[in-house]
């Protein structure tokens, strides 16, 4: 299985329909045929770089007067046009399934989940492939995002159908705990969940989110700051309970033998952010921010389906350490969702984050002006 960034894929684009044409280009010159069409291919090739660099220098003019502008006495901006960057990370989820009925409750847990990748930069954009080192890895996992000094943008996909272990149980009988501790495999548990957060930094000249989580910047003196963002994800959980043991399908609550809940969850969040400059280049940050958020959920049964609404609180973390001193960077960074479920009979906690830890360089320094 493997997992791949999707930054930077427009730029991708435009530098493969350019090594396309100048391939079509060769062929032809090779040929020594059709000079009028070699001709013209070389001006429409020479059309697109001369107008991807255009655009490009417009895009990084309007970022930087609308998105990116700083307090030069707080933030160091990157002073390179690329970067290189090796990645280990470390995915985590967990799962918890509890009747309010009876006070049963299951709690399941995949194996460790991590994967190597290199990435290369170019500004903002980043482009990258990663690939999975251990058999307990997401059969999809895709993350997207995007930092400015104002506004921040996370996007995510995941999809994972095995590899789940029980880790903890609340409201059986001695014979089911006694199964459960020999019995740590559950594979009836299938997780699909997609969103997309979007906030604003208030204090965004003194204070850098790209300082902490993109490297672009350097914070030269601590500083926080307020954020407001909403968020819209969906997430269904599929739960064959015929995977347990007959003993333990009998003990079961009904609750708990659902097919299926789905939910799309609007939410408005809140909170603050901190970078603490703890020591030359040294860079130390913490962000929470709960989420408000209006539910409207599916609960299907083995033979009923039920739909309505509910308003539940989450939380999103984020934390990071970082060295950066402009040219060389390393560090260690966190982002975790929470989301909470729950109706009058079942609840349901989950959460799930990634844990990346880094080393890399900048080069090829920006001409003066820019």
């Amino acid at each position: 299985m493997t997992t791949r960034r999707l930054s930077g894929i427009h730029l991708a684009r435009a530098i493969a329909v350019i090594v396309m044409l100048l391939s079509v280009q060769a062929s032809f010159s090779q040929n020594g045929q059709n000079d009028n069409i070699g001709g013209f291919i070389r001006n429409v090739t020479q059309f697109i770089t001369q107008n991807t660099h255009k655009i490009l220098d417009k895009t990084e003019t309007v970022i930087e007067k609308y998105l990116d502008s700083k307090d030069s006495i707080y933030i160091m901006p990157n002073g390179y046009n690329f970067m290189v960057m090796p990645q280990y990370s470390y995915n985590f989820e967990y799962y918890r399934f509890s009747s309010k009925e009876t006070g049963q409750g299951i709690t399941l847990m995949p194996r460790i989940s991590s994967k190597i990748g290199f990435y290369a930069g170019w500004r903002w954009l980043f482009l990258g492939y990663s690939f999975n080192i251990d058999k307990g890895a997401p059969l999809w996992d895709i993350n997207f995002s995007f930092y400015t000094s104002k506004l921040g943008i996370d996007l995510f996909y995941r999809k994972r159908d095995k590899g789940y272990r029980i880790r903890s149980t609340k409201g059986f009988d001695e014979n089911a705990k006694e199964y459960f501790e020999t019995n740590k495999n559950f594979d009836g548990l299938t997780v699909r969940q997609k969103g997309i957060n979007l906030y604003y930094i208030f204090n965004n000249k003194k204070f850098s989110y790209p300082a902490a989580y993109s490297q672009t910047t350097v914070q030269r003196i601590s500083a926080g700051s307020f954020i407001l963002g909403i968020s819209y994800n969906e997430q269904s959980f599929n739960l064959d309970y015929t995977g347990f043991a007959p003993e333990i399908q009998e003990q079961l609550s009904p609750e708990l033998k659902f097919a299926e809940v789905k939910y799309k969850d609007f939410g408005i969040n809140f909170g603050y952010t901190y970078n603490w400059v703890f020591a030359r280049n040294c860079l130390a940050n913490l962000s929470m921010t709960p989420s408000i958020g209006y539910k409207n959920t599916s609960l299907k049964m083995m033979d009923s389906k039920e739909l309505f609404s509910n308003i539940n609180i989450d939380l999103i973390t984020r934390a990071a350490i970082v060295y950066n001193n402009g040219k060389y960077f390393a560090g260690v960074s966190m982002v975790s969702h929470t989301y909470t479920y729950s109706k009058e009979t079942l609840s349901v906690l989950n959460g799930f984050g990634v844990i990346n830890i880094y080393a890399g360089f900048n080069f090829w320094r920006k001409k003066k002006g820019n």
